[in-house]
């Protein structure tokens, strides 16, 4: 279990730096107008006064949803393609939980109301690609990562039985 968390925090602070990034090249319109990039919209959720916080706001959401992915992750190891695939399918359930439930929450609307309707029709586009690039990533970067924890000898204790040659 502690090798998947690890595995999932490592993950997730990768993919999270290329969410921020996503984030950060995908602008939706401001209140008054402007086009913001994602970043300066996800520091006025937390309600900072500081825009450029938002890549702090990103980078502890994908190591929290990565550490989440590596506890929740059952299965042993999985690769390639399919690795990658239940990332993505994790970043579309995180998209839908947070696009709908958490950033109307935050913004002071109930979930589903007309008003956060209207404000997931701004941002849902980019929330929806930097959410699935960020499963992605997770997904690959988990299975690489595990991989490399679970290789004979990677823990760093000796293990019994095994000569090496001289």
């Amino acid at each position: 279990m502690r090798q998947r968390i690890a595995a999932g925090i490592g993950a997730g602070l990768v993919a999270g730096l290329i969410f921020e990034v996503v984030m950060r090249v995908l602008p939706v319109s401001a209140p008054d107008g402007h086009h913001v990039p994602m970043t300066a919209y996800a520091a006025r959720l937390v309600h900072t006064g500081i825009p450029r916080a938002g890549w702090l706001v990103y980078i502890a959401y994908g190591v929290v949803l990565g550490a989440l992915y590596g506890a929740a992750f059952l299965a042993r190891r999985t690769g390639g393609l399919r690795a990658a695939l239940f990332g993505g399918a994790w970043g579309l359930g995180w998209f839908v939980l947070i696009g709908f439930g958490v950033v109307p929450a935050l913004l002071g609307d109930r979930p589903l109301s007309t008003p956060a309707l209207h404000e997931m029709a701004n941002i849902g586009v980019p929330l929806l690609v930097g959410h699935i690039v960020y499963g992605l990533v997770l997904g690959s970067g988990f299975s690489l990562i595990l991989g490399a924890l679970s290789r004979p000898g990677s823990s760093g204790h000796t293990q019994h039985g095994i000569r090496r040659a001289a």
